[in-house]
């Protein structure tokens, strides 16, 4: 039977989102990356992934670590070897490395259970608390909506980091995978116009060729330098044509920029510039 691919080509692709409750969406994420885990052989668990110096069950180590602390469980009382671990650059990456690194050499079945265990008891921890509770994190405070989906972008991102380490298909138009484009495409007038500090009179045109999300979305830089979605472009254009999965593995940092360059038709000033500012995950 062939394949059966849905594709979004909406007016407004901002209107992507997930059909479930942030909360659903979250528990969601933990069952499609479950799914791609439990099959895999001794010798996948071990394999490298695009996230620097992490392999298949560093990725579920640092999964299990951050619903951990969510619930305000002590982080690992462990001081890695940091002479070992060249691809740790700075507290952010030391933080996030911590508890992968107290966690490896545990076997994939144990690894396999503490993440349902503690996305259980993350789940049934926010379920009692209040709708409009804030969850201290790491750099201030979270409403508890905006906390499930960071969480939900987050494995589902590394759900596609394990199947483009075992050479399975990414499963990007999933409940989180639309609910991650809603976040990254939320995202872009500020990579256009802080982090990029694109003046007033420069606009972007930006072409998703699909084969999930087929579409068009406009960014405009105003007055007073603020960046905002717009219905037609304006000024000097910047256009960029990309396939969804490369703009997606593009913004999670996955591949170098100079491989998602090659993989855009771009035309206007900045156009490498938009791709070298694109990477948007620690």
């Amino acid at each position: 039977m062939p394949e059966i691919r849905q594709t979004i080509n909406m007016s407004d692709l901002r209107e992507t989102k997930s059909a479930l409750d942030p909360m659903k969406t979250y528990l969601e994420a933990v069952l499609d990356f479950y799914a791609t885990l439990e099959p895999l052989t001794a010798d996948q668990w071990v394999l490298p992934t695009p996230c620097p110096g992490w392999s298949v069950a560093d990725l579920v180590a640092h999964t299990i670590d951050i619903d951990s602390m969510a619930v305000g469980e002590p982080a690992p009382d462990h001081e890695p070897n940091w002479d070992q671990l060249p691809h740790v650059k700075g507290p952010s990456n030391q933080f996030t490395e911590r508890g992968v690194d107290f966690r490896r050499g545990t076997p994939p079945a144990a690894l396999l259970e503490q993440m349902l265990s503690a996305a259980n008891n993350l789940s049934d921890f926010l379920l009692t608390q209040s709708p409009t509770i804030n969850i201290p994190w790491v750099k201030g405070e979270l409403a508890k909506e905006q906390f499930l989906s960071m969480r939900a972008f987050d494995i589902w991102a590394h759900d596609q980091d394990v199947r483009i380490a075992i050479g399975a298909p990414q499963n990007l138009m999933s409940n989180p995978g639309k609910d991650a484009a809603q976040r990254m495409f939320g995202t872009l007038p500020f990579i256009w116009g802080k982090k990029m500090g694109v003046p007033s009179g420069e606009s972007l045109q930006l072409v998703f060729t699909g084969p999930d999300i087929d579409g068009t979305l406009f960014i405009a830089t105003g007055p007073e330098d603020k960046a905002a979605f717009v219905s037609e472009p304006t000024g000097e254009i910047t256009r960029i044509e990309i396939s969804w999965a490369d703009f997606v593995n593009g913004y999670c940092g996955r591949v170098d920029p100079d491989v998602t360059a090659t993989r855009m038709t771009g035309s206007g000033p900045r156009a490498r510039e938009f791709i070298n500012a694109l990477a948007s995950t620690p």
